[in-house]
């Protein structure tokens, strides 16, 4: 039998599709290798690479367009993975599967369908089995049985059986020794084509902890395992030797957990040359641990810390002991480790004063050079202690994450708000602090994060001294006028804090317009013509008045500050693309806005023949912006926004 693997369809945080993350999907890869020692063919269908590439539409013809992709594999079965974020596509896609071929075996897994196996049987019938939990071990039994449809031999399988009614088999489906596996065929992916920074490898499974909000450990039911060192290093060396990949992120959550078998890890893979990623807790790594893992060539470590509150640590479940965080941080940071530092807001039960010591502690690791941080708002997940207690008061108010799939078709809104009990992701929790402020934190966060830690840390001190106290004075200044927040309404407070000729009102804005997700550059770059309507960039920006920043920013890199008394001028004019930054005349920046809606290079140069500037003077000069990247030929480019739920 010939099935199919679905892939999810996650948006990206970047907010365009061409940042789609098209890496090869662990869990997908894993089935397909047991499939394949069953002797069953497979293939695998990433909607978010013919997405991003253009060969599916990103609008309400989506989900007929991926079934059709599907079907051109002639495939004797599908199955679909779902996240909470994803479940919308799977579900729209599988419906038109099943109306165009209604005896088409429809398979779901994946923790999503794990944990409403039952809730998602009974809505939509387009599925036909939940295969629960880990299916390595489960799912060549289930293809063997598609025809019969006889599964109660089979453990972890939810179907649809005679009449309609929902059966279940008995079972949680766990694979014990991971190392049992099959080496996962990446070779189902055009993995030479992705030109990916690195590989992801399947490095374990399982969390031992009970974090109140995570799904993790339900759905691997709280057995933590990691493969061995030799398999680990196998694997690797299949990458490298298969296609010269150097650079790998170690997929699991709780990488540390197990200090005996991360050391026989270190030193297994220490003479190799590769550079990798993990990972941990704070409480699960140490000194020594932490000096043997960067000789071995760890690059990154990524923390979830979650809160800044102590009271919060233990209410939420993840208690952490919070003075650990410095100083694992520094110490990561001293043998050349950069991490990453995760934090979460909208928690229930989350005071003002929990929220600003978050915020606290996100600021200190946004001021290091060597720490990520990160600010996520709280989204329910089935299976989680948390949504047991407080799933049927969750609210809808039509603002989701950042990677759910877009609301496309003209019936998404409708069935999620149908459906609480199965797209409960896009909804909220009743909390202690208004749904408002938790955005707003993210949002203020994300531009903390782009302003970049020196001019961070120069600033904080300016307005505040605390992340925290900032973002009061930030809601305050944002709710009195009526605004909300964006890049221009936060350089509007600085400037309204410290006074428009301020150095830090310069940076503030030349930073937040440099470091914005670049566009993808046109397909071929064509070459200029001069008779072809062109229109601003997406993401340009014209800062006038401004300071030198490239000045600006070499004195903070040399001394930490900016010296009172010196002379700073407000002369330049900058041009800024998403990640590039120019400075030009005023007259030159003023002719951009010509550009404003399309227009032709040719056009603009004869009505400007007669304001002293020739024509051929114009077209070079308008050359010129397009090499630069500041105006584009007004075609459809490929970074269609991503529309969220709204």
């Amino acid at each position: 039998m010939k099935l199919v693997l679905v892939d999810n369809l996650v948006m990206p945080d970047e907010g365009t599709l061409a940042a789609l993350d098209v890496h090869p999907h662990l869990g997908l890869l894993a089935l397909a290798g047991a499939a394949q020692a069953a002797g069953h063919r497979v293939a695998i269908v990433d909607p978010k690479r013919l997405v991003r590439d253009g060969a599916l539409p990103f609008d309400p013809g989506l989900y007929e367009a991926a079934a059709r992709h599907i079907l051109g594999e002639s495939p004797g079965a599908v199955g679909f993975t779902a996240l909470g974020c994803s479940f919308l596509f799977a579900a729209n896609v599988a419906a038109v599967l099943k109306r165009v071929e209604p005896d088409l075996p429809i398979l779901l897994g994946g923790p999503h369908a794990t944990m409403l196996d039952r809730e998602i049987l009974e809505r939509f019938g387009q599925f036909d089995i939940v295969v629960r939990h880990e299916a390595d071990e489960t799912l060549a039994a289930v293809l063997d049985r598609l025809e019969a449809r006889s599964f109660e031999s089979v453990e972890g399988i939810s179907w649809r059986g005679a009449g309609g009614a929902v059966q279940r088999s008995a079972g949680r489906p766990k694979v014990a020794d991971l190392d049992s596996l099959p080496i996962v065929p990446y070779d189902l992916y055009p993995v030479d084509a992705l030109a990916l920074p690195l590989l992801r490898i399947e490095a374990g499974r399982g969390c031992p902890f009970s974090c109140d909000f995570c799904s993790t450990a339900g759905f691997f039911q709280r057995s933590f395992r990691l493969k061995s060192a030799e398999r680990l290093v196998k694997e690797l060396d299949i990458l490298n030797a298969r296609y010269g990949c150097r650079d790998f992120k170690l997929d699991h959550d709780m990488f540390t957990v197990n200090r005996r078998k991360i050391l026989e890890f270190c030193e297994a893979v220490a003479d190799r040359g590769y550079r990798w990623r993990a990972s941990a807790r704070v409480d699960c790594v140490d000194d020594e641990l932490l000096g043997r893992m960067a000789q071995a060539g760890c690059v990154n470590l990524y923390f979830g810390i979650e809160t800044g509150s102590q009271r919060l640590q233990q209410s939420c479940g993840k208690r952490l002991d919070l003075t650990l965080v410095r100083p694992i941080l520094d110490r990561a940071a001293d043998v050349g480790i950069d991490t990453t530092a995760s934090f979460i807001t909208g928690f229930p039960d989350e005071t003002i004063e929990d929220h600003n010591d978050t915020l606290d502690l996100l600021g200190e690791c946004l001021s290091r050079p060597s720490c990520l941080g990160q600010l996520h708002v709280l989204a329910p997940e089935p299976g989680t202690p948390l949504y047991a207690r407080l799933g049927d008061r969750i609210l809808y108010d039509g603002v989701s994450g950042p990677y759910h799939s877009g609301l496309l078709g003209a019936g998404d809104e409708a069935a999620i708000r149908a459906a609480p009990q199965v797209f409960q992701t896009y909804y909220h929790y009743p909390a202690a602090l208004p749904r408002r402020r938790h955005l707003f934190a993210a949002g203020l966060a994300e531009r903390l994060r782009r302003l970049g830690p020196r001019v961070l840390r120069f600033g904080l001190p300016l307005l505040g001294g605390r992340v925290g106290r900032l973002a009061g004075s930030v809601w305050t200044f944002l709710e009195e006028r009526g605004l909300e927040l964006g890049d221009e309404s936060f350089a509007a407070f600085v400037a309204g804090a410290l006074g428009k000729g301020h150095p830090l009102v310069s940076l503030v804005r030349y930073a937040l317009a440099v470091n914005t997700a670049p566009p993808p550059a046109l397909e071929g770059e064509p070459a200029f013509d001069e008779s072809r309507p062109h229109v601003l960039a997406p993401g340009l920006a014209v800062l006038e008045a401004m300071h030198d920043c490239s000045d600006l920013l070499r004195r903070l890199r040399r001394d930490g500050g900016i010296l009172d008394g010196e002379d700073l001028p407000a002369e330049t004019t900058y041009v800024v693309t998403p990640g590039t930054a120019f400075e030009v005349e005023p007259g030159d920046a003023a002719l951009l806005s010509l550009f404003a809606s399309p227009a032709a290079p040719t056009a603009v140069a004869s009505e400007l023949a007669g304001r002293a500037l020739p024509a051929d003077r114009a077209i070079a000069l308008f050359e010129e912006m397009r090499r630069r990247g500041f105006i584009v030929p007004a075609a459809p480019r490929a970074d269609r926004p991503v529309r969220r739920a709204a």
